[in-house]
């Protein structure tokens, strides 16, 4: 290797039929993204985590292996991690993907100055690729942008080329997910978590020093995206908000708001709404962390009740919003940092001599 890449960007997939025409959405979408990379002309790299491939089917790498073709500045590396690094959290026979793990197993193994993960069934608009490639991030900075949804009709869209692509998703937008008011009562920095998940961009070291997503018990993988941008801030990132840059995302019944429901008992619901009355609203908080509630449901794993998101994420932030460095939410080999795992290559840029 001459000289490490500028950007590293971290996706995970399992060849499991997550959404329909999945393994051609993801050749689609890697190879629009590989082409963005060398039109902007960004020393780059692609990290594809197979996780937990499925017995019986094709990996991914080999499905997508050439498909390429050449590429002068984006090379395209799959790294495999066996079903053994699956078992064990709360769930995870009925779910063969944990995001949160898979995705520090790329985040950790990154090569570029830079590192964001990102869903591979996203796309980049042009302004966000063409300001990446001015190349003036800065290492204490974290880069967030926004996420719109858009809903197609069909699946003829992944025949679209690639401008055409880009102006169709513009045009299908039913979503914008913009920058959200925090409540006061939870006490953390103003930052910009909604989906927060589908673009986080900073410094590889400052990855390390948050040790990438936090480590979850159970595969539902809640709030770690936004927990790791209130650690970042915590470790002295201040965020920047591109306003014109965004990502597109085709929705599907399997998007994040359209799974999670939150659980309240009566009791629960009359105590909170009580307290609220009385304008005890910081009791009523700090009671949804001590006690737990509401807790969370999510669809298709219902037997696993997650955390509130009080508990879970804002007494996290909360600490965070004090520079409290002390709360450290994975362990000192996280990604898998002590395995050898198996990678491949598929397209290797100019910059990436072995």
């Amino acid at each position: 290797m001459n000289a490490p890449p500028y950007l590293s960007i971290v996706g995970w997939a399992r060849n499991d039929g997550y959404t329909p025409n999945y393994a051609k959405r993801l050749e689609h979408s890697l190879g629009f993204l590989v082409r963005q990379l060398d039109s902007y002309k960004i020393p780059s790299e692609v990290i594809v985590v197979e996780w937990n491939p499925p017995p019986g089917n094709p990996l991914l790498a080999d499905l997508l292996n050439g498909f390429l073709g050449s590429t002068s500045h984006a090379s395209v590396r799959f790294i495999v991690v066996p079903p053994q690094f699956h078992r064990g959290p709360r769930g995870w026979e009925k779910r063969g993907m944990h995001v949160n793990h898979a995705a520090n197993v790329g985040l950790r193994r990154a090569r570029g100055r830079f590192v964001t993960p990102k869903a591979l069934d996203t796309f980049y608009s042009e302004k966000l690729v063409s300001t990446i490639g001015q190349f003036d991030l800065d290492d204490r900075r974290v880069y967030r942008c926004d996420r719109l949804d858009a809903r197609m009709e069909d699946e003829s869209w992944l025949d679209l080329p690639d401008d055409e692509l880009l102006a169709a998703l513009a045009r299908h937008v039913v979503l914008r997910n913009d920058r959200l008011t925090h409540s006061i009562d939870w006490k953390m920095r103003d930052l910009h978590t909604n989906a927060c998940g589908d673009f986080i961009l900073m410094s590889t070291p400052r990855w390390h020093e948050i040790r990438g997503y936090q480590k979850d018990p159970t595969v539902l993988c809640l709030d770690s995206d936004s927990i790791a941008l209130h650690a970042a801030a915590a470790h002295g990132a201040s965020e920047v908000h591109w306003q014109e840059e965004c990502i597109y995302k085709v929705v599907h019944g399997n998007t994040h708001a359209q799974r999670v429901t939150t659980i309240w008992k009566d009791w629960q619901l009359r105590l909170d709404h009580y307290l609220i009355r009385r304008h005890r609203r910081e009791l009523a908080m700090n009671l949804r962390v001590w006690l737990d509630y509401p807790r969370r449901r999510v669809r298709g794993l219902e037997e696993i009740l997650a955390p509130s998101i009080e508990r879970h994420f804002v007494a996290k932030a909360a600490r965070y919003a004090k520079n409290d460095t002390s709360l450290v939410t994975n362990d000192p080999d996280w990604g898998l940092g002590r395995e050898t795992l198996t990678e491949r290559t598929v397209a290797r840029a100019a910059w990436d001599v072995p």
